[in-house]
């Protein structure tokens, strides 16, 4: 996950550790170029984190430009698009209070809206990008459906969530998980504990998640000030429905 840090997380601490342990999720990266090349025009991706959507979008052709909080990761994403050929605009910043232009396509990806736990900062969310979407254009946002069998996991339980080569060479590192949902916060708060297996050596990190539920979502996007005009429930563009792993949301601002 990339994105503004409202919350306190602190896994992303280290750009190239962030990429090794996202390096199975790139189920996302078709249906984001086409939404890309589609929207012709500029594009803004908030949370861009290391660049891994943002970079392929500009290898593609497509004007964009990416926004997040983290300095490391975007360190790391300069240094991958210099490797890459590529020049898309990084800008530091934050998704809840941002003005960059205007926009025919302004996306926040990888589940990264769960960092926005308050009403304010979605509300700036929503508020930022009505400002900076031009005529005609269209914001698209997706988070995990939240599932009842992992609200209610023991706190104690420890899973392995991660396992990848070190990025310094020095062997594997198994990422453990503990995860407990606050339910009067309606956030996971989840401790995982990077374990070197060459050193021994251990570093826990936290990681907050809003749940957005669907009917909450939809909702959210209503009194927004915003139209929905398609929701998915996986990137394939399956309709929506109880077992979809994600919720998908293409929406623009409701005309006055």
């Amino acid at each position: 996950m990339k994105h503004s840090i409202a919350d306190g997380s602190q896994i992303y601490w280290d750009g190239a550790h962030y990429d090794a342990f996202n390096v199975p999720y790139q189920d996302d990266m078709k249906f984001y170029l086409a939404e890309a090349k589609k929207a012709r025009g500029p594009v803004l991706e908030l949370a861009c984190g290391t660049g891994r959507l943002t970079i392929p979008l500009a290898a593609a052709g497509v004007d964009v430009t990416g926004l997040d909080l983290a300095g490391p990761m975007l360190a790391r994403a300069r240094a991958k698009a210099a490797a890459a050929g590529v020049k898309p605009r990084f800008v530091k910043g934050d998704a809840r209070s941002f003005s960059l232009g205007r926009f025919k396509l302004i996306f926040i990806a990888f589940n990264s809206m769960q960092h926005l736990a308050a009403r304010e900062d979605i509300e700036g969310l929503f508020s930022s990008v009505a400002r900076n979407l031009a005529p005609g254009g269209r914001f698209i946002l997706d988070v995990f459906n939240p599932d009842p069998r992992c609200l209610v996991r023991d706190p104690d339980e420890e899973l392995p969530v991660a396992y990848y080569d070190a990025p310094s060479g020095g062997g594997k590192v198994l990422v453990n998980e503990r995860y407990s949902y606050d339910r009067a916060a309606q956030v996971s708060r989840l401790t995982w504990t990077y374990r070197s297996e060459k050193t021994g050596r251990s570093e826990k990190k936290r990681l907050n998640l809003r749940c957005f539920f669907p009917e909450e979502l939809l909702a959210l996007a209503h009194y927004n000030g915003f139209d929905l005009l398609a929701r998915y429930g996986d990137f394939r563009r399956r309709p929506f429905g109880p077992d979809s792993p994600k919720q998908v949301l293409v929406c623009r601002p409701r005309v006055q």
